[in-house]
């Protein structure tokens, strides 16, 4: 049924202690979090529903980047490719370093690898940059990739916040972006 499948897990990210915050950053996430298991349990129907040839795309932060890839090892997926978003800001962490990417993770099975159109094949760059505008809202540029790459296939996101046209949406806060 689906040939990609593009989900932006709610990781059960933290945020900045309240007492001791800078005024402007947001003590908690706007969104419910669930636990990586949670989070791949819930992914797991739509692996079930995959074309025999089909990519899985996930977003994950450097805090969850092995986990992400454990679990989808443990499905029996490889990684393909580990896509850097430049999102040319970030809250620092811990007041240190302002994280300002996030990794677009391309998992296949062994076999079933789908491959992009080849008129667009090597087109694309593991680094894209596009401005962060609204916290955990992803880049169009990236949706637009998918899209070139591998037009003719159906896709789904997962943990959706918006509509796309050509694009099923599933989660609990479909449309927030729209």
């Amino acid at each position: 049924m689906y040939g990609i499948i593009y989900a932006d897990p709610p990781w059960p990210i933290t945020m900045a202690n309240p007492r001791n915050s800078k005024k402007n950053l947001i003590p908690e996430l706007p969104y419910k979090t669930m636990s990586v298991d949670d989070c791949f349990a819930a992914i797991d129907p739509f692996l079930q529903q995959a074309n025999d040839k089909h990519n899985v795309f996930i977003w994950a932060v450097d805090k969850f980047l092995w986990d992400a890839e454990q679990q989808m090892k443990n499905r029996g997926y490889k990684l393909h490719a580990r896509m850097i978003w430049d999102k040319g800001n970030g809250f620092p962490a811990a007041f240190t370093i302002r994280p300002s990417h996030e990794y677009l993770l391309w998992f296949y099975k062994p076999g079933h690898l789908l491959k992009p159109r080849k008129e667009v094949q090597g087109k694309y760059t593991t680094v894209f940059y596009e401005p962060s505008t609204v916290h955990s809202k992803k880049p169009i540029a990236a949706y637009k990739m998918l899209e070139d790459m591998f037009p003719d296939v159906t896709k789904i996101e997962l943990f959706a916040r918006n509509t796309r046209d050509g694009w099923q949406s599933w989660g609990n806060e479909v449309g927030k972006y729209n």
